[in-house]
């Protein structure tokens, strides 16, 4: 029974124990919902793992040089997150752990910051906000948000700000790492449980120990 309960222990310490390196959630380019043609754009409920915010009209995706010079011959999509009016979307964490997140931002040419600020929250926390211009053409910056904590059920949300008049920044190449591993609660318990378990047979051999010694 020991033995059991110990074994039982460590288990819940190993299922606590963190992701050995950086796996990849996902990678956004919206390639796939390219319809081939050099420009224009259209407005879609979901894009890639990405979906609408509820009262919002949708995810505006943009092709070739719409508003802009495009990414390249082979990444010519991208979205606007200021489709007829500021729009948002999110995509639903399917797991718990701590992760990355890195992306592409442009405003939008020839468009005041205010029109292109675009604001990235987990829930109701904001993680961060990204604007800029006005400015001729497209201005790609790499962003990076370091290692954070996320439950399942949890939703990263993209989400346009400031003025809404249907011209906004752009975002491509999104991509999600999870870096570490986070137990959920159920397992927090269990690990808990566990310190709990090696604690108390770690005092009762003690105990034996010294009173063999007085023997």
């Amino acid at each position: 029974m020991k033995k059991f309960l110990i074994g039982t222990a460590f288990m819940a310490l190993a299922l606590a124990s963190p992701a050995s390196a950086a796996t990849t959630i996902f990678f956004s380019d919206f390639e796939t919902q390219s319809p081939g043609t050099t420009s224009g754009f259209t407005i879609v409920n979901t894009a890639d793992v990405w979906t609408k915010e509820a009262g919002t009209d949708g995810i505006e995706l943009q092709f070739g040089s719409t508003g802009g010079d495009p990414l390249g011959p082979n990444n010519r999509v991208k979205v606007e997150l200021d489709s007829t009016s500021n729009s948002g979307m999110y995509y639903t964490f399917q797991n718990a752990g701590v992760f990355t997140l890195s992306f592409l931002f442009s405003p939008r040419p020839n468009v005041g910051s205010l029109s292109n600020l675009v604001e990235l929250f987990l829930d109701g926390v904001k993680l961060g906000s990204y604007t800029g211009g006005p400015n001729g053409t497209t201005i790609w910056s790499q962003e990076v948000v370091g290692r954070f904590s996320a439950q399942t059920g949890h939703k990263l949300i993209f989400r346009a700000g400031g003025t809404s008049e249907s011209l906004g920044g752009y975002l491509d190449n999104i991509k999600l790492e999870q870096v570490a591993a986070v137990p959920e609660p159920s397992t927090w318990m269990m690990m808990l449980f566990g310190f709990g378990l090696v604690g108390f047979s770690m005092r009762r051999r003690r105990k034996n120990s010294m009173r063999y010694s007085f023997a």
